[in-house]
């Protein structure tokens, strides 16, 4: 018999990755989004979270053996023009996902998934710290089998936010207008630690299956690139000339590198060099123009 996982956030991102994987996998997906959707081979469920009975409901008609939960406001800005809803989505959806799975199906094996901005000076990443405080705390006082994923920067084919997508839109941009005009960065010293998202996905698979509960596991590449690293290997797969103008006199301090320790000593590691990451999402975003 195939192994059901409920995916919230289903249409994001991330979401889009890991209903494919899993499918792949074998595995019968639920997928779970505010707006109706339509994914092949997923069967597709909308809800949204804030809805404490109909999350409940859904957990108890598929019973699944895991949960997969992407879902939330994952957007910075977002989170400053309204931080109560980010708060809302964030927190509160959390906590009904894990009543609803806690009165459900207690023995679902969960993966909430955080963010690496957890903490950070903003609205959104006090929404991650939160979260996380009451994972952790939910987990420990119901003893649920509940995992907590905090990956780094995640980049890769398909429509998302952030600097990678940000730059291959830009390109495309040239490419198609010959609008060779600066490019405005912040400076090209930033660094950050960027991942695939298919990487995350499979190292969501392992916490799934061998995780143990009420653990955090960060999950990096292990390396931070700048963000003039990044112009420059885009440079090598356009012929148009990239001129970039920071608008910051110097660089932002360095985050630290993501600890995958304990993620490696389950035995994952990632596949996806930061070239292809790069290369396959200027091609998805060529295909779509």
């Amino acid at each position: 018999m195939k192994k059901k996982i409920v995916i919230t956030g289903a249409t994001g991102f991330t979401g889009l990755h890991a209903c494919q994987y899993f499918v792949d996998k074998g595995y019968e997906v639920i997928g779970i989004s505010r707006s109706s959707f339509s994914i092949s081979k997923v069967h597709a469920e909308t809800c949204d979270l804030l809805n404490k009975a109909s999350i409940s409901e859904i957990l108890n008609k598929h019973k699944p053996n895991f949960c997969l939960h992407l879902a939330g406001v994952n957007s910075v800005p977002h989170s400053w023009e309204d931080p109560i809803s980010t708060i809302e989505a964030n927190v509160l959806g959390t906590l009904y996902l894990l009543e609803a799975i806690r009165s459900s199906v207690p023995s679902c094996r969960t993966v909430i998934v955080t963010s690496a901005l957890s903490g950070k000076d903003h609205p959104y990443g006090v929404s991650k710290q939160l979260q996380q405080n009451l994972v952790m705390n939910w987990t420990h006082l119901f003893d649920l089998q509940v995992m907590i994923a905090k990956p780094c920067n995640l980049i890769g084919p398909g429509t998302s936010p952030g600097f990678v997508s940000f730059l291959a839109k830009r390109i495309i941009h040239m490419e198609n207008t010959g609008d060779v005009s600066a490019i405005n960065i912040s400076h090209l010293g930033n660094k950050r630690e960027f991942l695939d998202v298919r990487d995350a996905i499979s190292a969501y698979e392992v916490l799934l299956k061998k995780g143990h509960h009420n653990k955090t596991y960060e999950i990096g590449s292990g390396k931070m690139t700048t963000l003039l690293e990044i112009a420059d290997i885009f440079q090598t797969f356009t012929k148009e000339k990239l001129t970039l103008l920071e608008t910051a006199a110097s660089p932002e301090k360095s985050p630290n590198v993501m600890d995958s320790k304990l993620l490696q000593e389950l035995h994952w590691q990632k596949k996806y060099p930061l070239e292809i990451s790069i290369q396959q999402t200027l091609t998805f975003y060529r295909s779509i123009r």
